[in-house]
């Protein structure tokens, strides 16, 4: 069951206003539905007053919809509202108000809600029989600092004739994919189901996108899962020299990550017995992390170890435990500034895991707990400062990151400086004229993706913004208009390529000061 709160646009309102009088307000009106344009019956629509959403205890006004769409309030009290519609299978709206004043009678109110859409299926095996419990995934692209990944909106598991329904989805486009479940039942003896994106096809930048329309029940789109000889892993669990022997027993596992550049496959899972030792059956082709932890004289240890597994059998492969990693380091800050090390706060972390340390007014901390995995390591807090250098020991280690997966830490020295750039002017349309509001300037690393050198700000209603604490270097500025995926221009280089000659170079040195005049893009301009 899906639904969503619809919060109405004053655009979609259309209502007709009696002349004003004193005493209580009437509201009439009728539920569309968008796609049809036909009344929707059943809708919960509520009145939800502007004034009141903070105070406790307070009842928002609420009616239903009969079978011509039709609701009425009576009694209201001038004031704002947001008005609300839910149903089933429908999805959410705008974000606008209502406002009614005393003897208010709004008659003719229309409120138009969209449906969710829906893709089914069927996923089948080469001689054309349904395959059970096959995850089906409704994916669409993020952009992170992994770069441009498929990540799942919704799902479904196919039943036993191999069919399958995603349903509650907004209009869009979408990429399917069939992933049977890792080590799961297997097709025949040593075989194994490989994970496809629709239309059938292994390597997920060959999907096709399905474009789904509002109120859309998408019917047909169906895989054939090939089949491929499993491969077996196997290996030991293994304590570091010179520790107790892991006492293994009860449900330990080492998990196994399938992954790729574009997305995550899923997770598989593996026994430890007695002496350490662990065997996956049935993985298919590709590339694995497999991670562990368990307790070793009452402390938890970790490991992690990346394989490609191919057509044949992997064996020996040890996972060596390593204890939690406790990393000594120094924060410094140069500059004239009157920011202290203790008002900052350091940081050590990867997309997934981390921590963090608050220094001590000469700059000293400890980041306590690691496990094994390559960290960004920075600083934040207050104050006009940027990044300028992060070292591990006696290595600059501010774009490689820290990396501990061999289980060693060291001195970690992160130098923050007060002496940036700055960067300011104004956005202008193709005539000359100020453009604010909706705008969004962005400020983009030439030859690195460092994601602390990445800035964004809006502009004001002369047209001007300005940046600070920018790292002397070389950039790219750009104004964009409502509706870029910042995201996108964050992280993917592509996304921003067709947009290279609407952009802007700048050279910011260290104290320097530029001053620079931007014409605004619009998204559609390099599509």
């Amino acid at each position: 069951m899906r639904f969503g709160p619809i919060v109405l646009c004053a655009g979609l309102l259309a209502a007709q206003t009696q002349p004003a009088a004193q005493g209580p307000c009437r509201v009439e009106g009728t539920v569309l539905n968008s796609v049809t344009g036909e009344p929707v019956p059943r809708v919960l629509v509520t009145l939800r007053s502007v004034q009141a959403a903070a105070a406790s205890g307070s009842a928002d006004p609420a009616a239903s919809t009969i079978h011509d769409g039709k609701f009425a309030f009576t009694g209201l009290v001038a004031g704002t509202y947001w008005v609300v519609a839910e149903r089933d299978n429908f999805q959410g709206g705008g974000s606008e108000t209502l406002t009614l004043r005393a003897g208010d009678q709004k008659t003719d109110l229309v409120v138009r809600i969209t449906p969710f859409s829906a893709i089914a299926g069927r996923v089948r095996n080469a001689e054309g029989d349904g395959i059970p419990g096959v995850q089906v995934n409704a994916m669409v692209y993020h952009y992170t600092a992994q770069g441009r990944r498929l990540e799942p909106q919704d799902n479904t598991v196919t039943n036993d004739l191999g069919e399958y329904r995603v349903y509650g989805l907004a209009a869009g486009k979408y990429f399917l994919r069939a992933a049977p479940a890792l080590g799961g039942l297997a097709p025949g003896p040593g075989e194994t189901y490989l994970t496809v994106y629709y239309p059938s096809v292994t390597d997920p930048s060959g999907a096709a996108a399905v474009d789904l329309r509002a109120g859309q029940d998408m019917r047909g789109v169906d895989f054939t899962l090939p089949r491929v000889r499993g491969a077996a892993v196997r290996g030991h669990v293994v304590a570091p020299p010179g520790s107790p022997a892991p006492s293994f027993g009860g449900k330990v596992f080492v998990l196994a990550a399938a992954t790729n550049a574009v997305t995550i496959d899923g997770v598989a899972r593996a026994n430890v017995d007695l002496e350490g030792r662990f065997e996956f059956q049935g993985l298919a082709p590709g590339a694995y992390t497999l991670t562990f932890q368990g307790g070793i004289g009452g402390k938890l240890y970790f490991a992690l170890r990346r394989i490609q597994v191919g057509a044949g059998d992997l064996e020996g492969i040890d996972l060596t435990l390593v204890p939690p990693v406790d990393v000594n380091g120094v924060l410094r800050i140069e500059g004239n500034t009157s920011v202290r090390p203790s008002q900052l706060r350091a940081f050590m972390e990867t997309p997934l895991m981390g921590n963090q340390a608050d220094p001590k007014d000469e700059g000293t901390f400890t980041i306590r707990s690691l496990q094994p995995e390559v960290y960004r390591a920075f600083a934040g807090g207050p104050g006009d400062l940027y990044l300028k250098s992060v070292r591990c020991g006696t290595a600059d280690v501010t774009e490689s990151g820290v990396d501990l997966t061999s289980g060693g830490g060291c001195e970690l020295a992160i130098t923050m400086s007060a002496n940036g750039g700055q960067i300011e002017g104004q956005v202008q349309d193709d005539k000359g004229q100020p453009v604010y509001g909706s705008v969004t300037v962005t400020l983009l690393a030439v030859g690195t993706r460092r994601d602390d050198l990445f800035k964004r700000t809006g502009a004001d209603l002369s047209g001007h913004f300005k940046m600070t604490a920018i790292a002397p270097g070389s950039y790219r500025l750009y104004a964009w208009e409502q509706g870029v995926d910042i995201n996108a221009v964050r992280y993917d280089p592509d996304y921003v390529k067709p947009f290279d000659g609407l952009g802007q170079s700048v050279q910011v040195s260290e104290g320097g000061r530029e001053n620079v005049s931007l014409k605004v893009i619009g998204v559609a301009a390099g599509q």
